[in-house]
């Protein structure tokens, strides 16, 4: 039966869904504001970017930078 899904998807359920969720809100809250996180498409989809760990990390990492500068690590 062709349900539209590609081969290597999977369904969630709402627990799923959620905890995805607020992993991925835990991510967003530590950005900046400005910072690329996503997209939405034509169809009204919301399509998250892939590299969010990255962005945290980049994140991080100029925080510390700047507590340094600031003289406070």
């Amino acid at each position: 039966m062709d349900d539209g899904r590609s081969v290597d998807t999977r369904p969630l359920t709402a627990a799923d869904l959620e905890r995805i969720l607020n992993i991925y809100l835990r991510i967003v809250r530590e950005l900046p504001p400005d910072t690329e996180a996503g997209f939405l498409d034509a169809a009204g989809h919301v399509n998250f970017l892939p590299d969010m760990g990255k962005k945290l990390k980049a994140a991080r990492a100029a925080l510390a930078g700047l507590e340094r500068l600031r003289g406070g690590g």
